[in-house]
């Protein structure tokens, strides 16, 4: 009892007390915080990663049923009793406020010892052996029994106590070959650690630094089966038949810059933050303006994209090569993109079914030339000195803040611009490749009959078995052969990469005109319907009274009626037989019937479509569906522009249609340039390269291949096409230039790149 302050009542007591806890407080603090006991022993794999440890063995013994005992040993520093006292038995305090790094300067990655007292409370006794790197021949034995803890009233009122003895190889529950250590004993589990809860305990430790080639020098060992069974498919050397690595690093200015490798190690893309850092969503105030910085820690992220397509190993000897199903099952396993935090691995992000980077819905909203988690193995290093990630309480991740969300827009920014890299190739390949190898082919074709003819008899269709001939124009013959052969092999690739694509919007086109088809009469018969609502009413109800009752609501469902009759026949009327005829077709007129076409729709948006055509009489040698499919998806993208947000309100809307005669950069003829400006506001948020690719769009909804589609028109016609940011209008400006025929034109008066 301690005497009174003077300021108390004469005879008051003053008795200090402490503040208690229930044993129940543990259960809500242990296993109910972490439920799985996976992450309670990865917790302890932690600490002893933190203790410097090289190596940290697991052992399951009986652990089928309950009762069974888990042991985990480490070689790192160990612990004196005072550390043992007040810090491993200190819950909720982080070791790293008092020492960020450990001796070899590793950063300490454990935090407030929940998960650690979660794994501690598996079982109903607990045993600690250690020894401290600093006191050599000693070890401290600490033993917990959490039943007799469960029955107390308060935590504190059974005493834990710390052993000290002399170390005995014979008699020490740690490694005899171990020195220095720690080795904690859990008895009588009190859950059976099922053939699941098994199989996710050896992936989590097998990835804790991962499949990879500069993997941390910390190993974990377990002797449980499905970890000997999954430590062989983990560490199986696969990850060098991958096809592409992406490499992208943040630096300390939030700056992103990235490079794409292929499989043979070379540099195929490189990009800096203004290519690599512009995010989804986001749209810059002016084309050319630099992209914001990051604002997360350094980190470098890391993607390995593998080719499983089977049409693929066909051509591709090396693919044909590859251990694709053996890939397949690894990946299945460490497929994903994982996450490590200074160095170690942290759950659940790349866990089974956990896709925190959504590349898979990424790839279904755009399936080109993007990975999934089933063909891709990444991971995303972070060191993170300013602590600036928090991790849960419950260790599932860290809590998603600002910063942590800035990190994984970098990582998907870094992904999107690899993926228009490869497009971007591919569709360097594939557009005009038909026409090319069609031109090779037939420039084959004649080599092989030029030679075959000169020396086939004069008298004879071939080239008899026994007629002597020189070896090597026999040579050239079989070369030119092989070479035609070749050549055609070629075309019908190419042939068959547009098919797949148009063969998808054919199946589009087909389903709109059936229903557009169906929908004509339903809108037919309402605008007749209504109409004769509107005779009945106008005999039933003076003038007066129906203009004002009636008349707003009545004129405005026939005017919606016929806009849905005319947008019906919309479509109907571009995919008209006779549009697909090839022949010389009058640009001009083709151009004034498309915009007639889209007046309904144009005027219902209050677009005003202006004409400056000056092509009379010139024409292109193709089908009028070809022209219709130009200017129609230039006409739609931007009568789009006009609905985005940044359109200031009651601004003109204004479409202009230009066409001049301008003569070839070979002067060996004339081209029809067509130029549609707009008023909107102008290209933003997208590059002007990748706005010609498939799935490229910054319209909400928007498939991404109207424009794609006008390019591969012009590149089969043997044109060019171009996209500006700005025109005279003050919004986009797209320019076509495709090849003319003139009926008596000179190609004189063309303009100049001033007059457009």
């Amino acid at each position: 009892m301690l005497t009174a302050p003077p300021f108390f009542a004469p005879g008051a007591r003053l008795m200090d007390h402490r503040l208690r806890f229930a044993p129940e407080i543990l259960a809500r603090l242990g296993e109910e915080l972490v439920p799985h006991p996976d992450l309670g022993i990865m917790e302890l794999v932690r600490n002893a990663y933190d203790a410097d440890a090289t190596l940290c063995r697991i052992k399951l013994s009986g652990a089928r049923k309950v009762g069974g005992t888990l042991t985990v040993s480490d070689d790192g520093d160990g612990m004196t009793e005072a550390e043992l006292a007040s810090g491993f038995l200190l819950i909720g305090r982080s070791g790293k406020s008092s020492a960020t790094h450990s001796r070899l300067k590793r950063r300490k990655v454990g935090e407030k010892g929940l998960g650690r007292l979660a794994a501690l409370r598996l079982g109903t006794k607990v045993t600690v052996t250690t020894r401290s790197r600093e006191e050599p021949g000693i070890e401290h034995v600490l033993s917990i029994d959490w039943n007799r803890i469960d029955a107390s009233q308060a935590v504190d009122d059974v005493p834990l106590r710390i052993v000290t003895r002399a170390f005995d190889a014979t008699t020490s529950d740690g490694p005899a070959e171990w020195e220095q250590g720690t080795t904690v004993t859990v008895t009588g589990l009190r859950q059976s650690i099922s053939a699941e809860a098994g199989e996710r305990l050896a992936r989590s430790l097998l990835l804790l630094s991962g499949p990879f080639a500069d993997s941390t020098a910390f190993t974990v060992e377990c002797d449980t089966p499905e970890y000997t069974g999954l430590s062989k498919l983990v560490n199986s050397k696969l990850l060098r038949h991958h096809e592409y690595r992406l490499v992208a690093v943040l630096d300390g200015e939030g700056q992103a810059s990235a490079t794409l490798y292929n499989w043979r190690g070379e540099a195929e893309f490189t990009g800096g933050h203004v290519e690599v850092g512009h995010r989804r969503g986001t749209r810059r105030k002016k084309d050319g303006d630099p992209p914001l910085a990051f604002v997360a820690p350094e980190a470098t992220f890391e993607l390995w994209m593998f080719n499983l397509n089977p049409s693929a190993a066909k051509k591709e000897l090396r693919l044909a090569e590859q251990p694709t199903q053996a890939i397949r099952k690894w990946l299945r396993h460490v497929g994903g993109i994982h996450l490590y935090h200074r160095e170690l691995r942290v759950q659940p992000y790349g866990d089974q079914g956990n896709d925190w980077l959504d590349i898979n819905l990424r790839r279904t909203g755009s399936p080109e030339k993007r990975p999934s988690t089933a063909t891709s193995l990444g991971r995303l290093l972070v060191e993170d000195p300013e602590d600036v990630l928090r991790p849960k309480t419950d260790r599932s991740g860290f809590v998603e803040t600002f910063e942590f969300s800035q990190l994984q827009e970098f990582a998907k920014s870094a992904m999107d611009w690899a993926a228009d890299q490869r497009l971007e190739q591919r569709e360097q390949g594939r557009v005009g490749a038909s026409v090319k190898a069609h031109d090779q082919a037939e420039e084959a074709d004649i080599q092989f009959r030029r030679i075959l003819a000169a020396i086939a008899p004069p008298d004879a269709g071939m080239l008899p078995f026994d007629a002597p001939s020189d070896p090597a124009t026999l040579q050239s013959l079989a070369d030119s052969a092989t070479k035609v052969v070749s050549i055609q092999k070629q075309e019908i690739e190419a042939l068959r990469d547009d098919l797949l694509l148009y063969r998808s919007l054919a199946t589009v086109g087909t389903s709109t005109a059936v229903f557009a088809h169906e929908a004509l009469r339903p809108a037919a018969r309402i605008a007749n319907s209504v109409k004769t609502l509107r005779r009945r009413i106008k005999s039933l109800v003076s003038p007066e009274g129906y203009k004002r009752d009636f008349e707003d609501a009545i004129e405005t469902s026939i005017d919606s009626a016929v806009t849905l009759e005319t947008f019906s026949q919309l479509p109907l009327s571009l995919l008209e037989k006779n549009k697909r005829e090839v022949g010389d077709i009058d640009f001009d007129a083709t151009c004034r019937s498309v915009v007639r076409l889209f007046k309904r729709y144009l005027d219902e948006r209050s677009i005003q479509v202006d004409f400056d055509l000056d092509a009379e009489g010139a024409t292109v040698h193709t089908t009028i569906a070809d022209i219709e499919s130009i200017l129609s998806n230039l006409l739609a993208n931007a009568a789009h522009a006009f609905t985005r947000t940044d359109v200031p309100m009651g601004s003109e809307r204004t479409i202009r249609i230009r066409t001049r005669l301008v003569e070839r950069d070979d002067a060996l003829g004339q081209d029809i340039a067509l130029v549609v400006d707009d008023s909107g506001p102008g290209i933003v948020g997208i590059s002007l390269k990748s706005i010609w690719l498939p799935g490229k769009t910054t319209f909400d909804n928007g498939t991404g291949l109207g424009l794609t589609i006008v390019r591969d028109i012009v590149g089969d016609l043997r044109g060019t096409q171009e996209a500006r940011a700005q025109g005279e209008l003050g919004g986009a400006r797209m320019l076509v230039q495709l090849p003319a025929r003139t009926l008596g034109g000179d190609g004189s008066g063309g303009p100049g790149e001033g007059d457009w």
